[in-house]
């Protein structure tokens, strides 16, 4: 039988992000601003430091993750991959699939990942408190666990819409 559970060595952990823009075969148009204008780089200072506008408008192929940013990922990853056997078998393909379990990460999210880049790339900027909204609540898990790893002060809003709050909040 193949192994249904792929685990990587220590040493395997990625010491570079992959930048899909590099390899796109025309680059991405940029964001829009509400008049319909292209966002600038320099329209992003007054919400993103400018060390992660660098890598959002980076065509670079790889960048390197920072040692400080890999010693806390390496708490939990890499990642073990598993195979989805049943759904291969649902599916009656020959195909053998593949899925990341991120059930081990701090928030039982990959969302924990990039949270701990973007919190060390603002510290790094001398930002001290980071705010961000949340839906499910995932979002701002990673972002709090981060903020708490490297020190910063984190405000989290979560949007209730009134057709998801439960009878009794109402």
């Amino acid at each position: 039988m193949d192994p249904i559970k792929v685990f990587l060595n220590d040493s395997e952990m990625p010491k570079k992000w992959y930048n899909l823009a590099a390899d796109l075969p025309t680059p991405m148009l940029p964001p829009l601003t509400p008049d319909g204008q292209p966002l600038n780089p320099q329209m992003l200072e007054a919400v993103f430091p400018g060390n992660l506008i660098e890598q959002e408008i980076s065509s670079q192929r790889w960048i390197d993750i920072p040692p400080q940013v890999a010693s806390i990922l390496h708490r939990w990853r890499p990642s073990p991959l598993r195979r989805a056997i049943y759904l291969e078998q649902y599916l009656k393909t020959p195909a053998k699939i593949y899925y990341k379990d991120e059930s081990i990460s701090p928030s039982g999210s990959h969302k924990t990942n990039t949270s701990v880049a973007q919190a060390w790339y603002n510290k790094q900027a001398g930002i001290k408190k980071l705010t961000t909204e949340t839906g499910a609540g995932q979002w701002g898990t990673a972002l709090a666990f981060a903020c708490h790893i490297l020190g910063l002060e984190c405000k989290i809003y979560i949007y209730a819409s009134p057709l998801t709050r439960s009878p009794c909040a109402r």
